[in-house]
C-alpha cells in the first residue's frame, strides 16, 4: 500500500513539528550542546562537542595583545540508539490518516521525544556525580523558595570555580512558586514585566531561568527541585539518525524525511509507513544523541 502522506515535506515539518521539539529540548541549551548538522548519526558513532571553560585572567598591556587564552576542549561523546516517539491511525476504525491528523500527532510526539532526551540528560545531575554536602546542595522547601536562593546558589558555584553562564532549571512546582515571588512580579524591582506578560521567568542575578516537566526519577528520588548548572557540567551531541543505506526501506513503502532547523542546525527524522498486514498507518519522529558528564559544575536545590 502506498504512503498517503507524501505531500508532507521538510518545509511543512519545519513549521509544524520543529517548534514542539525545540520547546521540549530547551533545557539542554544550558549545557555544552552540539547539533551535528553535517552528517547522520549511527549507533556507536562518536561526535565532538566543544566545551569552553577556565578562561584566562585579564592582564595589563605591555607589548602585545596576543597573550592569554581560554581552555577549549573537544569532548568525544558516544552516540547511542535512536530515541523515538511513534503513533498510528487505523483507517478502518479511526477515519482517514490525513496529513493534518499526522501533523497533529507529530507535534505531541515531538515534544514527548524531546522530554525523553531531557530526562536522560538531567539524570546525570545526581548526588553521585555532583556531591551531596553543604558545598553542593541547598536545602530549601518549595514553599520557601524565592529569588534569594539564587544568591546562595551563585555563591556555592563561585566556590566551585564556576564563574561563567549559569542556568537554573526548575521542576514545575518550584517554578510555580518562583512565579509568585513579589520581587519578580514587581516590574519596578525586576526591571521588566516579562513574567506577567509572557509567563517566562526572567534572569535573576545574571542567572537564566527555565522550567520543564522532564525531571527524571533519578533526581526526583533525591528530592531535587532545581538545578543550577554551568555549561561545562554536561556535554550533549544531537542530530538526525542514519537511514537505511540499502534503499530497502523506501522499496517497502517507508518514507523518511530528515528535517534541519535553519537556525540551530538541530536535525531529526520523520518516518511514515503502512503495516501491510493490518493497513494501519504509522508515523514516528526520532533522532540520535549522546551524553557525557564532564564535571560537578552545578548546585542542586533539594526539598529535604
Amino acid at each position: 500500500m502506498s504512503n498517503t502522506n507524501t505531500n508532507i515535506n521538510e518545509d511543512i515539518l519545519i513549521e509544524e513539528i520543529l517548534p514542539a521539539l525545540k520547546l521540549g529540548l530547551l533545557p539542554i541549551n544550558a549545557m555544552s550542546m552540539e547539533a551535528i548538522a553535517n552528517r547522520n548519526l549511527y549507533y556507536g558513532d562518536t561526535a565532538i562537542v566543544d566545551v569552553v571553560s577556565a578562561a584566562a585572567a585579564a592582564g595589563t598591556y605591555s607589548t602585545t595583545f596576543a597573550t592569554g587564552d581560554s581552555t577549549a576542549t573537544g569532548v568525544s561523546v558516544t552516540i547511542g540508539a535512536p530515541a523515538f516517539a511513534s503513533w498510528h491511525i487505523n483507517p478502518h476504525l479511526e477515519g482517514q490518516p490525513t496529513a493534518a491528523r499526522f501533523l497533529a500527532h507529530g507535534r505531541e510526539k515531538a515534544y514527548a521525544l524531546a522530554k525523553k532526551i531531557v530526562q536522560d540528560v538531567l539524570s546525570l545531575y545526581t548526588a553521585a556525580n555532583l556531591g551531596d554536602t553543604a558545598s553542593d546542595v541547598l536545602i530549601v522547601s518549595m514553599p520557601n523558595y524565592d529569588s534569594d536562593v539564587f544568591a546562595d546558589a551563585r555563591g556555592l558555584l563561585l566556590n566551585k570555580g564556576v564563574g561563567g553562564p549559569v542556568t537554573a532549571i526548575h521542576n514545575i512546582a518550584y517554578a510555580t512558586r518562583l512565579m509568585k515571588d513579589s520581587d519578580i512580579k514587581n516590574a519596578d524591582k525586576a526591571g521588566s514585566n516579562q513574567l506577567l506578560s509572557t509567563g517566562e521567568l526572567p534572569p535573576i542575578l545574571g542567572i537564566r531561568s527555565m522550567y520543564t516537566d522532564a525531571f527524571p526519577a533519578a533526581i526526583t528520588a533525591e528530592n531535587t527541585g532545581v538545578i543550577f548548572t554551568a555549561r561545562d557540567a554536561v556535554a550533549v551531541a544531537i542530530g538526525a539518525s542514519g537511514v537505511d543505506p540499502s534503499g530497502m526501506d523506501a522499496q517497502s513503502g517507508v518514507q523518511t524525511i530528515i528535517v534541519t532547523d535553519p537556525d540551530t542546525g538541530i536535525r531529526f527524522n520523520w518516518r511514515t509507513w503502512v503495516d501491510a498486514n493490518t493497513g494501519v498507518h504509522w508515523g514516528s519522529v526520532y533522532l540520535s544523541y549522546g551524553v557525557s558528564f564532564l564535571r560537578a559544575a552545578a548546585v542542586r536545590v533539594k526539598s529535604a
